[in-house]
């Protein structure tokens, strides 16, 4: 073989091993270029499901808010319904008990006033007047 042959054979492959060289570094480029690439679109999709995971929360909280606010305002306006009952309900019990005072003391009247004319007669009817104050006693209802 001849000198040219050799060189020209090692030239061959010194030029093939050069193009597998190039070839991986060409691959190595391109792959690490391919995973920059998944990794900028991985955070891009995760920076978009975070935004939507925002505005979900936002729109619960809004509508959260919302449903507290009608709630605070329906508790406030039941309060005030009650206070008015209770009022009126201490208002007619008043009445009531007043009522029933000045009965049980128009009664009271009523048999002392008796008794008292049953004392006052001549000749004083004392068991005629014994009677009233046992049966006041025993709480029978004097007669109206």
């Amino acid at each position: 073989m001849s000198l040219v042959a050799t060189s020209a054979a090692t030239t061959i492959a010194a030029a093939s091993a050069a193009a597998v060289v190039a070839t991986f570094f060409a691959y190595v480029y391109f792959a690490r270029r391919s995973e920059v690439h998944a990794a900028r679109d991985e955070a891009m999709a995760l920076a978009e499901t975070r935004g939507e995971v925002i505005v979900d929360l936002r729109r619960r909280l809004r509508l959260l808010e919302r449903l507290l606010r009608d709630t605070t305002q329906a508790l406030e306006r039941r309060v005030r319904e009650l206070e008015a009952t209770l009022q009126k309900t201490e208002a007619e019990a008043r009445d009531q008990a007043y009522r029933m005072h000045r009965f049980y003391a128009t009664s009271l009247s009523e048999v002392l006033n008796g008794v008292q004319g049953d004392l006052e007669q001549k000749p004083p009817k004392v068991e005629k007047a014994l009677a009233r104050i046992r049966q006041l006693l025993d709480g029978e209802r004097p007669a109206a």
